[in-house]
Parts: C-alpha cells; structure tokens; sequence
C-alpha cells in the first residue's frame, strides 16, 4: 500500500528549527528535507517500493534496445522514401520532421548507454559495457569516462563545490554580464551556445562543473580531478571508441560526400547532444530549488532536488522515462528505468511536500512545447545564487 503523505516541514540541518520562509516565498518546489529525518531516509525510501521494481530483465531490456535500432532505421526509411517521393520542395519539411524525430531516436538510444553505465540495464556488467560503449561510442560519447564523472554527478547532486554538472555561478546579480545573461537576448545566447558546443565544450573542459576541476577533460586519462589513476586505460577505451566511430564517419564521407553524412548523421547527433544538455539542467535546475554549500549538503538533500517534468506523454516514452521519472533514478540509479517509472507513485506518496515535479506547462496544448518553454524560463532566471534562508544557496 502507499505510505501516507508527510506533513509539511522546511528545516535548517540539525531540524531544531521549523521555517516555512522559503516555501512561502517561492512555493513547495522549495521545500529541502530536514537533517538529520527520521522519517525519510534512502531505506525508507526503499521500504515504500515494491520490490520487484528493482529487478532488472534481460528481455524487457533488451527489447527496448532493438525497439529503439527499429526506430532509428524506420525514421531514416521513412524519410528516404518521402524525399525521393515528394517534389523537391518538399525537401526542407522531410528533412526538418526526420532531424526532429531522429534527435529523440538518438537520445533515446543514449538514454539506455547512460542505463548500462549505472549497472540499472542487465544484472550483467559485461553485457551492460558492452551495450553502452557501443552505443555511447557511435554517438560520440566517451562511455567508460563520462560514467565514472556521472557517477560524481550522483553522489554530489547540487553539491555548490563537488557537484559535477551546471553548477551555478556565485556572482554578483548586479554584475553587468549577469544582467546580461538573464536578458532576452543574452538568454538565446546562451541557449545556441549550449545547443551547438556545450556537450563537447563539458567533455573536453568540464565547463558547467565544479570550479576546481575546470579544465579537466574527459578525453585525458591524467584529468586526476576526474579520474583516478587506476581509471587510465577505461579513459583509454573510451577515446578509442570514439576515434573508431570518427574514422568510419570520415569513410562514409568519402563513399557518399560530406552533406550526406551532414544531414543524416551529424544534424540529428547534434540535436541528441542538446537534448543531454538541456534534461540535465532541467532535472536539476529551478528558481525555487536551492544548491547547497558542504556545511548544509547531505547526499539525500541533493538526491531530493531532483525535478521530475515531461516533455509530453510520447517523447517521454520514447525517451524511457529519463525525464518524468529522474527522482527515483537519483536515488536508486541502478534501478532499470520502467522499474524508476513504476516506483515514482510509491516514491512521491512517501516523500510528499519533498518530491518536487514541474508538470503541466503546456504552450499550444502541448507539454513538449511547454517544457521548451520553462526551459527558456529557467535558463534565464537561474543564473546566479547566493545564501539565503536556511544557509542554502538560492538563486537570484
């Protein structure tokens, strides 16, 4: 049965005080568990779940897998057949529908690389390595390094030194480029940059990371505030399987030509990279959800600002549930991701006030324009923070 929903509380570390300033001010999004909680703990947590949720099938898994490579080859048919079919000034619009649709496809097939590297695909690591670094490799991903820094993103979610993606920046509001960035115009800005080079410009220079590991890549095996030693040859790995996937795109160049490669690869591939970018920020990033400092961080503080959102009842399908389901992953990411979906009723009852969703936000009636929109919302209002109720830090 579903555990009954807690009573509402926001308190400093320690609990000896019970404030509701912050959820006043900015709603129940900014509501933070007490430290130390009796009443919510990760076992707790564990205990409102079912547990058959955690288990892990090789055939449920395994068959999403091919869905997805279905997918991918249907849209990629679908598109050939409409362009050598329509007049060519259909041109534009098959080649519009087939980047959108094929962005998500791709993304998709990264969602389930990210799964493998949690363990959360199949109880097996070899085929869970296997799987991801195909996978991760052919999307230009270095599998085996970019798991062991998510890792890091896990254990120090909204940490403000050790957390590991879109940190905020602790300037001054009042600073001319911070007006700036929160502006109309410095807000397409920033999203382009984001859409076009910020997933390269993360794995290369860990850009969006904490401040003391700035310049770290993930492509060096001596990144020693990224890795560690004995991790030297998995970095290794990765860079092979990406310089792979380079050389067999730079062969298709040479069969079918540059564009070719351009529009059927290199377009949707990039739009996947945007997707990784913006779900990221979006999971993790709201105006009334604090960051923490390490006197008031606890890794079930960070866990819980998490934000569940949906892009819509298909994407989020198609996407499996790495959008509308990303509390439950932060806390059990080697759950598989239909067990994360099914749990979240069970997670959000137990949690109550402390489960933080943004769902809803529609434009056009649709929630996938809807979460496009918050996003533009978000990256224009979430800039800066600074120490406010509770000592956590707040946006500003």
């Amino acid at each position: 049965a579903l555990l009954p929903r807690r009573a509402v509380a926001v308190m400093g570390k320690g609990g000896s005080a019970s404030k509701t300033t912050s959820v006043e001010r900015l709603g129940p999004l900014a509501a933070t568990v007490p430290e130390p909680s009796k009443d919510i703990t990760k076992g707790s947590i564990r205990a409102s779940i079912p547990a058959h949720l955690f288990k892990r099938s090789y055939v449920h898994s395994l068959a999403h897998l091919a869905m997805d490579l279905v997918w991918v080859a249907g849209t990629w048919l679908l598109a050939m057949l409409a362009a050598s079919m329509l007049p060519v000034g259909f041109a534009p619009l098959v080649w519009g529908a087939y980047w959108f649709y094929q962005g998500i496809n791709l993304t998709a097939l990264w969602v389930l690389a990210h799964e493998c590297g949690h363990g959360g695909f199949t109880d097996s690591r070899l085929v869970n390595d296997a799987v991801g670094f195909l996978l991760h490799s052919a999307l230009l991903t270095p599998y085996f390094s970019w798991a062991m820094t998510h890792a890091k993103h896990h254990h120090y979610t909204n940490h403000m030194t050790n957390g590991e993606t879109w940190v905020p920046s602790t300037a001054n509001p009042e600073k001319e480029s911070v007006k700036f960035a929160k502006s109309p115009q410095g807000t397409i800005r920033r999203i382009c940059v984001v859409a076009v080079l910020g997933w390269y410009t993360y794995l290369f220079t860990n850009a969006t990371g904490a401040k003391q590991n700035a310049g770290q890549s993930h492509f060096s095996p001596s990144s020693r505030a990224l890795f560690k030693a004995k991790d030297a040859n998995l970095v290794r790995a990765s860079n092979v399987g990406m310089v792979v996937c380079l050389l067999v795109l730079a062969k298709c160049v040479s069969v079918w030509g540059f564009s070719a490669v351009f529009f059927n690869y290199v377009v949707p591939q990039t739009i996947c990279n945007f997707y990784l970018c913006a779900i990221t920020f979006m999971q993790h990033t709201h105006e009334s959800v604090p960051h923490f400092n390490s006197e008031e961080w606890t890794w079930l503080r960070g866990a819980l600002s998490t934000i569940d959102r949906s892009m819509g009842s298909h994407v989020d399908w198609r996407l499996h549930h790495i959008v509308d389901s990303h509390v439950v992953h932060h806390i059990f990411s080697d759950m598989p991701f239909y067990g994360a979906k099914a749990a979240t009723p069970y997670v959000k009852e137990h949690l109550g006030i402390y489960y933080k969703s943004n769902f809803g936000s529609k434009v056009l009636g649709t929630e996938y324009l809807g979460y496009w929109k918050d996003f533009y919302t978000s990256m224009s209002n979430a800039v800066v923070v600074g120490v406010g109720e509770d000592n956590f830090m707040w946006f500003r």
